[in-house]
């Protein structure tokens, strides 16, 4: 055996919609992508005319990340907890 826990498979009726899922938060994944060059660009610009990053971009490009992983998570079967905005918004 393994030091790797095995989780529990889910019900077959629940694939369906996982997979409806996985479509639409593939989708996500590629806006949120974007959200994210831009938000780099943004703390670039601000960092470079101020002379120091914007604490507000920062926080909004940390809670972005951990956006990511969650989808990255369920779309890799990592985990079965469904992303924002059918679960919760990751914490800080």
């Amino acid at each position: 055996m393994s030091g790797v826990p095995q989780r529990p498979e889910s019900p077959p009726g629940d694939l369906g919609m996982r997979v409806l899922y996985m479509v639409l938060f593939a989708v996500a994944f590629w806006i949120v992508i974007w959200v994210l060059a831009v938000t780099v660009v943004a703390q670039l610009l601000v960092r470079i005319l101020s002379g120091r990053a914007s604490a507000e971009l920062a926080r909004f490009g940390g809670a972005l990340g951990r956006y990511t992983a969650q989808i990255v998570e369920y779309l890799t079967f990592a985990t079965d907890r469904v992303p924002y905005p059918v679960g919760e918004f990751p914490a800080q």
